[in-house]
């Protein structure tokens, strides 16, 4: 089966298809970057156009925005970096190997700030252990928050998970500056970046 060159549908790259996406994607020995819930942004298609030698993956559960993804994909002409579009706990759980992924990413998604809505939190009890298994023991994440509920209830999930709290800020670094970060700037309202790694 011919792939596309810049997505990943779930409707024909299956577990049972592929050996694992960085096998898909052609990585080797090659460092692997996944961006959970890219959106609108561009971060990510800046570190590849950065680092050809490395590859990047963002995965994105709204098929809209994940093909224009490609499409900007394309346009750059790069060659290291995919898309896929759907569920991220199934990347986790079925289409990354275990100690294949050398960062994560996760900026700014969805606080889910009622308390009765908190179960559709992306980081869980659940989530943080597939990306312990998926990341390299020298790995790292990063997540972002501009929500100081949801920014203690990762610390928590993540500290019981195993990882350590390496690194934090009350801004975005400019490399991984996006979209929301500079509306938050502009705003004047306060975020919270962390850096992970296993403890």
């Amino acid at each position: 089966m011919v792939r596309d060159q810049f997505q990943f549908d779930p409707a024909d790259v299956a577990i049972e298809e592929c050996a694992s996406l960085p096998d898909e994607m052609g990585c080797g020995d090659r460092a692997l970057h996944v961006e959970i819930g890219f959106g609108k942004d561009v971060r990510i298609l800046r570190m590849a156009e950065r680092d050809h030698d490395a590859c990047f993956l963002g995965v994105e559960i709204s098929r809209k925005k994940a093909t224009k993804f490609g499409q900007k994909a394309a346009r750059l002409g790069l060659r290291n970096v995919r898309a896929y579009w759907g569920d991220a706990a199934k990347v986790l759980h079925e289409m990354l190997p275990a100690a294949s992924v050398d960062s994560f990413t996760v900026l700014f998604p969805d606080p889910w700030p009622k308390r009765k809505h908190h179960k559709h939190r992306w980081i869980q009890d659940h989530t943080a252990t597939m990306l312990r298994k998926a990341l390299k023991p020298d790995g790292h994440i990063v997540i972002g928050t501009d929500h100081d509920g949801y920014r203690d209830h990762i610390r928590k999930v993540m500290g019981e998970a195993g990882f350590s709290e390496t690194q934090t800020l009350d801004h975005i670094p400019e490399d991984d500056r996006t979209l929301f970060s500079e509306r938050f700037a502009r705003l004047g309202e306060s975020v919270t970046y962390m850096r992970w790694e296993v403890a």
